[in-house]
């Protein structure tokens, strides 16, 4: 542990010299581990359209060989610092804690290696994720996420409100790695375009044929990570109401559990 005002000059200090060269974000990862130690890292862009950009991995090979394509793909519409970001968060620090849904921890997303790029095999192998967000003049997200692995125990206050500190920093640099990203990528940037509705969209397109307005609303919020009392109290209906239509989901799909139904999901999003 260095003391925290040594830490955040250096990380200054760095910023000033080199908060252009892409091999920045493991300097940053050094220096915030010597306050607060972490196991792995992440920073992700997230345009208002186009798919998302890894500017750092510092993830270490956890995950699964497709899991950051999926992740890309689609899968991130689900990732509740994501979602959290998209409805104005202020730029800060943050425990996923604070921002997720009451059940995503017990979601099929959070424990699934297939589209969490973070989760290894062992199924829940993080014990706590904190991520800097900010947002760039054109709706861009930057998050820069830390992650400490099960085993390990939560940042404790001190620690968070020691990172806390350098968030005025780490969102800097992440605006300047950011724009140095965009211009490299503006004459190869393709791929498929996905706006702000797209989740939604994504939703009222699953299984339209077969599955009611009201079972898609359902499955938009068991599969965001909400309990079913906290769907029916966003639907306005009931929980037993909400735990009938979970059952004639299942049975209008064949399938007899929710990880089942979020594969289907996921797959037919990244499909479509």
């Amino acid at each position: 542990m260095i003391d925290l005002v040594d830490a955040v000059v250096e990380l200054a200090v760095l910023a000033v010299n080199r908060a252009d060269d892409a091999s920045i974000f493991p300097e940053i990862d050094r220096i915030l581990g010597r306050v607060a130690q972490f196991d792995i890292s992440v920073v992700f862009s997230y345009p208002p359209s186009g798919k998302p950009e890894v500017l750092h991995d510092g993830l270490k090979e956890v995950s699964l060989p497709n899991a950051i394509g999926d992740y890309l793909a689609g899968g991130y519409l689900l990732d509740a610092v994501y979602v959290a970001c998209k409805q104005d968060l202020p730029d800060g620090l943050y425990r996923l804690s604070a921002l997720a849904p009451d059940a995503f921890f017990e979601s099929e997303y959070f424990l699934s290696p297939l589209v969490h790029p973070c989760i290894s095999m062992e199924s829940g192998s993080l014990v706590e994720e904190i991520a800097f967000c900010a947002r760039a003049p054109d709706e861009t997200i930057l998050v820069y996420s830390l992650m400490r692995s099960r085993g390990g125990v939560v940042f404790s206050e001190q620690e968070f409100a020691g990172l806390l500190s350098f968030a005025p920093l780490i969102n800097a640099i992440m605006m300047r790695q950011w724009l140095r990203h965009v211009k490299l990528e503006a004459s190869k940037q393709e791929g498929v375009e996905f706006s702000r509705e797209t989740l939604n969209v994504s939703f009222r397109n699953f299984e339209r044929e077969r599955l009611s307005p009201r079972e898609q609303d359902v499955v938009a919020l068991l599969l965001r990570g909400h309990s079913s009392l906290s769907a029916a109290k966003n639907l306005g209906i009931t929980e037993g109401t909400v735990k009938i239509h979970r059952k004639n989901i299942y049975l209008k799909l064949d399938i007899s559990s929710q990880s089942m139904l979020f594969s289907h999901f996921i797959k037919s999003m990244i499909r479509n």
